[in-house]
């Protein structure tokens, strides 16, 4: 999948903008406490803005992201030992299920090809009680999470509308 702007200059684009969208993900998550899975992540800007918040402390942290560009700028940027970058399409996340307290995707939904199956990775691969958020900017994309899988609901709107679901019991 290619990305509209280069790896080089996407933190310059969309930095101020990503970060309103993450003082939002913090307010709807209130605290975090254990494995982020960040499907999406890009250059790692929501990581950089939870170190810079000073949540980072009693965090680990996987960044999930197609483009191999984007990935080589995060590992640039971020420079922690408990923050793993991986290759790779949330519709095929390469970890074991149940592992995650948190799944985040922020501003990725518009660009996920089989939204669908991204869901239902997106909760095998959090722990029961686990929390799943995906956000995405209305004009990019016909379907919304709600209408794929009735366990999301759509809770508030950031410039992205956010969409959540806690897992309760593991699917079958």
């Amino acid at each position: 999948m290619e990305y509209l702007v280069t790896a080089e200059s996407y933190d310059n684009l969309y930095r101020e903008e990503q970060c309103a969208k993450y003082k939002c993900l913090l307010d709807v998550v209130e605290t975090l406490d254990g494995l982020i899975l960040d499907a999406g992540c890009g250059t790692g800007l929501l990581y950089e803005y939870l170190d810079e918040t000073g949540i980072t402390e009693n965090l680990k942290y996987i960044c999930l992201d197609p483009s191999r560009e984007m990935l080589m700028r995060a590992k640039m940027k971020l420079r922690s030992p408990l923050v793993l970058l991986i290759e790779g399409y949330a519709e095929e996340i390469p970890t074991r299920s149940g592992v995650f307290d948190y799944v985040f995707s922020v501003s990725t939904w518009g660009a996920i090809v089989d939204k669908k199956k991204a869901l239902s990775e997106f909760k095998r691969v959090v722990k029961p009680s686990g929390v799943v958020v995906v956000t995405g900017y209305p004009k990019t994309y016909t379907v919304t999470p709600t209408d794929l899988d009735s366990e999301f609901t759509e809770i508030t709107q950031c410039i992205d509308y956010f969409y959540t679901t806690r897992v309760v019991k593991r699917e079958k």
